[in-house]
């Protein structure tokens, strides 16, 4: 319904032209690239398999030429591989230093604006050489000093609690006549390791010299005599030799050099960063040129992709149909020696999807994505569900107050801030779940939950529904909304099976049950058992085949056999009912908001009344933050459950998401907004 026509395009070029034909598609945009599969590509079997799959166009011999790849120059990707992992590192590096000059720029991924000729010129200069050795130099020293300041820092923790030590590091060794060992022992246990130590060696000394946390330093000496079974003795007990290769001096003094050297260290860090934010001025034209290189790196990788002879190029792609003037001008403009083709899809092939739809529809195609784009000829639920989920949000939301807020906010964002089309299609979509909200709280008199004598004059209007007076009533009109949601699904199942020829599935399945349904309906509505009589026994002949089995098949058993079969039917009934439960949702989510608001406006009430101006501030504060609090809440609830409705109570009736986006081949620009040269033409191109 609102799937865009596609063309397959096949551009046959001769070699020469083959780098001007790949810049032009990538500049246009329009083109999505389409492998072309060889013979060459993984054997004979891995080719067969791609033609069962019929995933894309198949190139063989062709009389005297041979279709291969065409040769690609690897010095050229070699290199752009470099400066792209240089012009990351920059873009990444001077990003530390960067601050964001848009609001929210923390959440909010910032924009480079520049000129569309200011970007077909960015590449690698001697001038950006300098900036990566300049940040490569930096970087490195930065992370050496944080090395070191590790190091330090563990140093002096260590030496701690040997400060008090008035003897020389250099000296832990011992003399000619006295070993000495320097370790640290648990705090818990040192008296029962001192004894045990002096029963194995009684020539034994040992010095507390300080105490860290949960560990003694000690300094443990003997005559050299008792070495041995000092040492065994000490290995018998949770004594930790330590030592400090390097240094000589007393430990105070080793500590203070060691606090020097930190602070010395500290200083150098302090002027490279320094030296590193004088740098930032050179971040956007990062960002850009990281853009630009993996612009030219897919130039030249889209070449595994497409075919080549010995003297020709061959690029296969698909293309909106709106696009094929476009794209054949642009491509005769290159030379004579290149041919284009366009012609329609073939049945079984797998053809990428694009919407096209009003611009009131578009912001649902985010639901739509959300579940998963349609197959190419199939029905695209973009318009069918788009008026049922605007209703649905208005009445979870349910306030006029809350909508004008949630519209302001999402149009604001939209127009103020640099956020990416996908993030302004999904504004488009909230903006579109206020102006609904409005609608509902317009209908059922509710602006930010006051009640009638709260609000002005003009707006104590006598309501089309009160939702807490008339619980029961809304709770009927979600369930009745549903029963028209969920039947719409059906009926829209039973439409596309009867396109496809399966009528009589049609009939079985879809037909039968909005018979049977409607049969109930009318019972509930008339009071007459008969009706539900007669349409059940006509849902057990339909859906039990039992007319088909007489009339088409002419097997009298079957037909008697259908009718247990059509009785085994009716029990789906039973989910049609579940999923029309399921709407009261609606019903719940806008109580929910109605009541909270409610209390926000009671608890200010409570405090107003409070003397010197407390009570003023206090009330505006509750409102304020309780009135966002409940609006940030109950929008969560009021997109996550009509979603929810939308994907399983509807689609589940008759959509299965089974094509693939189109992605055209074209330029980076994720990061950038492009302006034309002024003069050309008015507008910008966003990324």
């Amino acid at each position: 319904m609102a799937i865009a026509r596609m063309l397959q395009v096949t551009v046959l070029a001769h070699d020469s032209h083959a780098d001007v034909v790949v810049r032009r598609l990538q500049d246009a945009g329009a083109v999505e690239i389409e492998r072309i599969a060889l013979e060459s590509d993984a054997g004979h079997e891995a080719a067969d398999a791609r033609d069962d799959r019929d995933d894309g166009p198949r190139a063989t011999d062709a009389g005297e030429a041979t279709v291969t790849r065409p040769s690609i120059d690897e010095h050229r990707r070699h290199v752009l591989d470099r400066d792209i992992a240089r012009a990351q590192f920059v873009r990444d590096f001077l990003g530390r230093y960067h601050t964001a000059e848009v609001t929210f720029g923390a959440f909010i991924a910032e924009k480079v604006h520049l000129l569309q000729s200011e970007y077909d010129t960015l590449a690698p200069d001697a001038e950006f050489d300098e900036l990566y050795e300049a940040c490569e130099t930096i970087s490195a020293r930065l992370g050496e000093i944080e090395r070191e300041r590790t190091h330090l820092n563990a140093l002096i923790h260590d030496l701690a609690p040997w400060r008090d030590l008035h003897l020389q590091i250099g000296q832990w060794s011992g003399t000619e006549h006295v070993a000495l060992f320097a370790g640290t022992v648990p705090a818990a246990r040192s008296v029962e390791i001192r004894q045990s130590l002096r029963e194995a060696v009684s020539e034994l000394s040992i010095a507390e010299v300080g105490q860290d946390h949960q560990r003694e330093a000690w300094i443990v000496m003997a005559h050299h005599s008792a070495l041995e079974p000092m040492r065994a003795a000490l290995a018998l007990t949770e004594f930790t030799e330590v030592s400090f290769p390097g240094l000589h001096d007393y430990p105070a003094e080793e500590i203070e050099d060691a606090k020097d050297a930190l602070a010395d260290l500290i200083a150098e860090e302090a002027r490279l960063n320094e030296r590193a934010a004088e740098l930032e001025h050179n971040y956007e034209r990062a960002v850009a040129l990281v853009q630009a290189l993996l612009t030219a790196r897919d130039a030249i990788d889209v070449r595994d992709d497409c075919g080549a002879t010995e003297r020709t190029f061959l690029v296969h792609g698909w293309l909106p149909a709106t696009d094929r003037d476009r794209i054949a001008i642009e491509m005769e403009s290159i030379g004579d020696e290149i041919d284009i083709d366009f012609r329609e899809p073939s049945p079984g092939e797998r053809v990428p999807v694009a919407l096209t739809n009003p611009w009131y529809i578009r912001p649902f195609e985010v639901l739509t994505d959300l579940y998963g784009r349609p197959a190419y000829g199939d029905i695209d639920p973009t318009p069918l569900l788009a008026g049922f989920f605007f209703l649905f949000f208005g009445m979870a939301l349910g306030d006029a107050g809350y909508g004008v807020a949630l519209m302001i906010a999402t149009y604001l964002m939209k127009t103020k801030l640099d956020i990416g089309p996908g993030v302004k299609r999904f504004m488009d979509l909230l903006f579109a779940g206020g102006l609904a909200s409005v609608i509902v709280g317009v209908a059922t008199r509710s602006y930010f939950a006051l009640s009638a004598n709260e609000l002005p004059s003009f707006l104590r209007y006598e309501p089309l529904l009160d939702p807490l007076e008339d619980i029961i009533v809304l709770l009927i009109v979600s369930v009745a909304i549903g029963v028209v949601h969920v039947v719409f699904g059906v009926l829209i199942n039973a439409y596309r099976l009867i396109k496809a020829g399966d009528w009589m599935t049609a009939v079985q399945q879809d037909i039968s049950s909005i018979l049977l349904l409607a049969g109930l309906g009318a019972t509930f509505a008339l009071g007459s058992v008969d009706i539900l009589y007669w349409t059940a026994a006509i849902a057990i002949v339909l859906k039990g085949q039992v007319l088909e089995s007489l009339f088409v098949d002419r097997k009298p058993l079957s037909a008697l056999l259908g009718i247990p079969k059509g009785l085994l039917g009716l029990y789906s009934i039973t989910g049609y009912v579940s999923d029309f439960l399921s709407y009261t949702r609606l019903a719940a989510l806008g109580l929910a908001s109605l009541l909270v608001g409610q209390v926000m406006n009671i608890l200010a009430n409570m405090v107003s009344g409070a003397p010197w101006g407390i009570g003023f501030v206090a009330a505006a504060l509750i409102l304020v933050v309780g009135h966002a609090f409940n609006l940030v809440i109950n929008l969560l609830g009021a997109f996550v459950h009509p979603t929810r409705l939308q994907f399983v109570e509807f689609f589940g009736k008759f959509y299965e998401a089974g094509g693939r986006s189109y992605t055209p081949f074209a330029r980076r620009t994720k990061s950038l907004v492009l302006h034309p040269v002024p003069g050309e033409q008015k507008g910008g191109t966003r990324s």
